[in-house]
Order: C-alpha cells, then sequence, then structure tokens
C-alpha cells in the first residue's frame, strides 16, 4: 500500500505542474543575447496569451486573437496538454478507487486490481501526453535559436513552463509506472478465496449498509468542501475582489479596472491587460491586508481538513476503529467550517467597505468601485464549506447492536431419588 500511496502522490504532484504549465505564459522568453543583457522589458510566450513584463514592474498581457494563425507546435501543445490534463483527471479517479486504501471493490479484489492498474496506465499515458508538447516546443526553440536566418529579436530561450513541464510528464510516469508495479495476483481471486469473501460479507451486510449510507454523506461533504476550497484559491489568486463601477456616462468604457488582494490590472478596449503587483504592503487598506491573511489561513485550514476528511472517510482503510475514524471526520468537517468563517468574513468585509464607499457622497466618482466576481465566488465558496463540513460532522459512529439475544436458562437441580452407578 505504501508503494500505490507513492505513486498517486507523485501523479498528483505531476498533474498539479501539468495545470501550471497550461496556463502559465513561460513556454518562451525573451533571450539574452549580446548587449541585450540588461532589457526594460521580458517578453513572454505561453499556450493562451503573450506577456510583456517592463523593468517598471507593469505586466500586460493579451490572449491570442486567431487560433489557426499560431505555430504548429503551438496548436498542437494546446490540444496535448488539454487531453493529458483530461487523462490525469480519469486516472484519478481510476486510482482512488483502485488502490487498497480504499473500500470500493472490497469484495472483489480481482476487479479492484484492474481498476488501479488502469489508473496507473492512463497516468503514464497523461505523462506521455505532457512531455511531447513540452520536447516538441523545446526543439523549435533551441532550432529558432541557432538559426541564422533568425535576428537576435525574434529568438527566444526555453521558459519556467518547459522545465516544468519534463519534471510534469516524469512524475506522471513515475506515478503510473509505481501504480501499475504495486498490484500483483491475489490468492482470493481463487474459487476458495471468493467463497470466504461472500462467508464475511454476509456476515457483515449490515455493518456495511449503514457504511453505505455513512460513506456516501462523506464523499458529498468532502466534494462540496473541495469545491469550495478550489473557491477560495481561486479568490486568492484573481485580482476580481473590486471593478470600476459604471455609473452614469461611464456604461461604455475604453478600461476596466481590476482590484484584487495581490495586484490592481487595466483591461483595455483592444483586448490587452496590464497588471502590476502592490509595492507597498502597510500601504493597503486595513480590509485588503485582513483579507489577504484570512483567506491564505482557509486555504492552510482547508488542505488539512481535506488531508482529515481522506484519512477518516469511510472509505478509505487508514483507521480500522470505527470510532477513531468518525472522530477524525468530524475534526476534519469542524475545520472546514472555520475555514469556511476564514473566507466569509474578508468577503463580506470587503463587500461592505465598496457599498460604503460606493453612496459615500464625499468620494467622486472615478473613486467608486462595485462588488467583483470574487465577492460571489467567495460567498458561494463559504457555503460549501459550510455544508461540507456539516455533511462530515454528520459522522456518527455506529451503535454496537447484538445480532443475537444472550439467554441463560436456570440450572437444573439434580433428582436425589435418582441412583447413579
Amino acid at each position: 500500500m505504501g508503494t500505490q500511496l507513492v505513486g498517486f502522490c507523485l501523479a498528483i504532484i505531476g498533474f498539479m505542474g501539468t495545470i501550471l504549465i497550461c496556463a502559465l505564459p513561460m513556454w518562451k522568453v525573451t533571450a539574452f543575447v549580446a548587449a541585450n543583457i540588461v532589457t526594460a522589458q521580458v517578453f513572454w510566450e505561453g499556450l493562451w496569451m503573450n506577456c510583456v513584463l517592463q523593468s517598471t514592474g507593469h505586466l500586460q498581457c493579451k490572449t491570442y486573437d486567431s487560433i489557426l494563425a499560431l505555430p504548429q507546435d503551438l496548436q498542437g501543445s494546446r490540444a496535448l496538454v488539454c487531453v493529458s490534463l483530461g487523462a490525469s483527471v480519469v486516472a484519478i479517479g481510476l486510482s482512488v478507487v483502485g488502490v487498497r486504501c480504499t473500500n470500493f471493490f472490497h469484495y472483489d479484489r480481482l476487479t479492484k486490481t484492474n481498476i488501479g492498474v488502469s489508473g496507473g496506465v492512463v497516468f503514464i499515458i497523461a505523462g506521455i501526453l505532457c512531455i511531447i508538447p513540452v520536447s516538441w516546443s523545446a526543439h523549435t526553440i533551441i532550432t529558432g535559436f541557432y538559426s541564422p536566418l533568425a535576428t537576435d529579436a525574434r529568438r527566444g530561450e526555453l521558459g519556467a513552463s518547459i522545465y516544468i513541464g519534463w519534471v510534469s510528464g516524469a512524475l506522471l510516469v513515475i506515478g503510473g509506472g509505481l501504480l501499475t508495479g504495486s498490484y500483483s495476483p491475489d490468492r482470493t481471486c481463487t474459487g476458495a478465496g471468493i467463497v470466504a469473501m461472500w462467508a464475511e460479507w454476509s456476515r457483515t451486510r449490515q455493518q456495511q449498509s449503514f457504511n453505505m449510507v455513512a460513506g456516501g454523506r462523506q464523499i458529498l461533504g468532502m466534494a462540496l468542501a473541495i469545491i469550495g476550497f478550489l473557491g477560495a484559491v481561486i479568490i486568492c489568486g484573481l485580482p476580481t475582489w473590486k471593478v470600476t463601477a459604471f455609473i452614469g456616462a461611464n456604461i461604455v468604457t475604453s478600461q476596466v479596472i481590476w482590484e484584487g488582494l495581490w495586484m490592481n490590472c487595466v483591461t483595455q478596449s483592444t483586448g490587452q491587460m496590464q497588471c502590476k503587483v502592490y509595492d507597498s504592503l502597510l500601504a493597503l487598506p486595513q480590509d485588503l491586508q485582513a483579507a489577504r491573511a484570512l483567506v491564505i489561513m482557509a486555504i492552510i485550514a482547508a488542505v488539512i481538513g481535506i488531508i482529515l476528511g481522506v484519512v477518516g472517510g469511510k472509505c478509505t482503510n487508514f483507521i480500522e476503529e470505527e470510532v477513531h475514524k468518525s472522530r477524525v471526520a468530524i475534526t476534519a468537517g469542524i475545520i472546514f467550517i472555520i475555514a469556511g468563517l476564514l473566507v466569509l468574513i474578508p468577503v463580506c468585509w470587503t463587500a461592505n467597505t465598496i457599498i460604503q464607499d460606493f453612496y459615500n457622497p464625499t468620494l467622486i466618482e472615478a473613486q467608486k468601485r462595485e462588488l467583483g466576481a470574487s465577492l460571489y465566488i467567495g460567498w458561494g465558496t463559504a457555503a460549501l464549506l459550510f455544508i461540507g463540513g456539516g455533511l462530515l460532522c454528520c459522522s456518527c459512529p455506529p451503535r454496537n447492536v447484538n445480532d443475537y439475544d444472550v439467554r441463560y436458562s436456570k440450572a437444573r437441580s439434580v433428582d436425589s431419588s435418582k441412583a447413579y452407578v
């Protein structure tokens, strides 16, 4: 089981790396050639956009206008990376069902083994699908760099996404290989083993029916809490807490100003987006400083809750005792509820500040903002964390019910008139 957990963790890290290279526009960067060692601008090119980072700290990005106008390696990389992500999601689902620390198909070891091996194979395929576009783009960049026909301005170097892609693909392949090689033939798949498993299932069907209902409740709670965790990550990263207010003649604007926890961005009507990270932490408003700390604490708490929820889940075998397992699940639910509170407080605080400034007559219209998408996502995130944590808190241990009543009979008295030989 340890090999399976190591392989699964490596594959998950590779999956997260694939998400990074899909989103980050750092596949190709400006080459530092000759006198261009010190530059005022750095150009980044990715799968979906290109960005220009100025020496002043401003970052200006623009999505590609046409798909067909892109180079062939970029078009192919888009498709292959997206397919790799889809394959990784499928492999994660298969591996969760197939690993031995879960109770899915607990009494059908052959099916469980087949599902686990399939998950490992799909992880290997996802890793290959990640390595191919990264190597293809790297070959194109290196070929263009040493081409005598290319000018210095058109020469690029390998970006961080290329290296992350190679590591991610290797982790997916290694993790899939460990998962595939960790399964061995089991004696329980023989006829005698099947009969023994059937007898064990018959003896414990009442407990299994209880675990099925409680396990379904826990799975639903974990799913809602994980979605809430992802929402917390999104509102932490997106700079859409405050947006430009559309007031009066400002219905049609050439610029839209976004403000987030870490940066503010300006989106022009041409499609270009220019972002700048906040220079000073102490110069920020109090609600923004508190929102940073509380959202980060909520994300950390949600991660701890996910770990405890997996350990205390009825579909896992990390803890054998039902009482201890239920306590761990209840603890996870409480932590999820705390994470929901940590998300709800900064979101409501920021919304209250925006509304008060909006109706403040002393402020000019240029200083007024409206509620951004991150606030609505934050409210939904807090609700999901509350509901998921509440469902996990309902994981009470089953009562001990005796299948057979113990009856005691009176001791019979010996007739003294009978003779014993």
